[in-house]
């Protein structure tokens, strides 16, 4: 089909933090390709918190159905937008069914979903596994988009890097899932070596229902480590993170989070990919039990016995912490 340049773009990704943070450079791509068209990014509220003030972003409009009713006003109130491009990252049930129903010329969604019966233009998945946030923007190819309009890293503008840091080091222990979760006497471990070797002080973050697992933390690694004071927003969460040397934690949320800021990390890959959720650039490391067989299996439930999380020690991770810190420089 013949796809003129839009006056107005809706880029839908719902769900989880780091899913929309992952969307940003493509989002940016979006607004260098089209700079006049006005952009707007449909996700949920702690979404919508993390891309507050995103410079590539006209409005965000925070989704917040509960029910078919409420999905039915949103279906009607995008519609009625009368926008040129809706772009569904997300293609699920909902998402499909708002951008079908939205009036718009182009209907973008993903080429290899059971749903794209809901897009007339289908975005192609990459043959090769890449950085997901890469691959969102290599997906946008269907709408004229180059990798090349888009930054190398997902952008967040919510706290800014302190000029002088002190010797902190972020653990991020929590996970919603036991297969993505480094036990807390390996984090522990990692904080006394740290702190022995290097005068690291430690600061150890949860979130909602997550601060025993922070104190079990902080009480294995002892004098210099600290749990954080509870976090009542994304920017309260960014803050705490931007002021941290290096952040060593988990694939989840608040290591997107810390790498969008531009603060270093360290990653604990068990089940899930690096290839997919770390991107290949000297600031930010991963580290896996590469010998095993199952190793990133990308199941949520393990038929073994954990051992890709509870039989990596800390001594295989500092050595990735250590080549970060000697890439900052602190003050006290």
């Amino acid at each position: 089909m013949d796809i003129a340049a839009p006056r107005s773009i809706l880029v839908v990704q719902l769900r989880r933090l780091g899913d929309v943070i992952l969307t940003t450079p493509a989002l940016e791509a979006l607004k260098k390709k089209y700079p006049d068209a006005k952009l707007d990014f449909l996700v949920e509220a702690p979404g919508a918190e993390a891309v507050a003030g995103h410079p590539a972003i006209d409005e965000v409009l925070v989704y917040d159905a509960a029910g078919p009713l409420d999905a039915l006003r949103w279906a009607l109130k995008i519609r009625a937008r009368r926008y040129d491009w809706v772009v569904d990252f997300l293609a699920n049930p909902r998402t499909a069914l708002l951008t079908a129903l939205s009036g718009a010329k182009v209907k973008a969604g993903p080429a290899h979903v059971a749903r794209r019966w809901a897009y007339n233009v289908r975005m192609v998945q990459s043959p090769q596994a890449c950085y997901a946030a890469l691959e969102k923007v290599r997906w946008l190819a269907a709408l004229g988009i180059s990798p090349d309009d888009a930054p190398q890293l997902p952008r967040l503008y919510l706290a800014a890097r302190p000029q002088s840091l002190h010797n902190v080091v972020g653990l991020v222990p929590p996970s919603r899932k036991e297969t993505r979760r480094w036990p807390a006497p390996s984090y522990a471990r990692l904080g006394r070596l740290l702190r022995d070797k290097h005068g690291c002080t430690l600061k150890v973050f949860w979130g909602p229902g997550e601060k025993d697992l922070a104190d079990e933390v902080v009480r294995g690694i002892g004098e210099g480590a600290r749990a954080i004071d509870e976090t009542r927003s994304i920017s309260d969460l960014a803050r705490e993170l931007a002021a941290c040397r290096v952040v060593v934690g988990n694939c989840a949320g608040p290591k997107h989070l810390a790498l969008a800021l531009g603060v270093p990390t360290v990653t604990i890959h068990g089940s899930s990919d690096p290839v997919a959720w770390t991107p290949v650039h000297p600031d930010h490391r991963f580290v896996r039990l590469e010998e095993l067989h199952c190793i990133g299996c990308r199941s949520n439930d393990c038929p073994y016995n954990l051992e890709c999380m509870r039989q990596l020690p800390a001594e295989r991770v500092l050595p990735a912490v250590e080549q970060l810190l000697a890439r900052t420089e602190v003050r006290s």
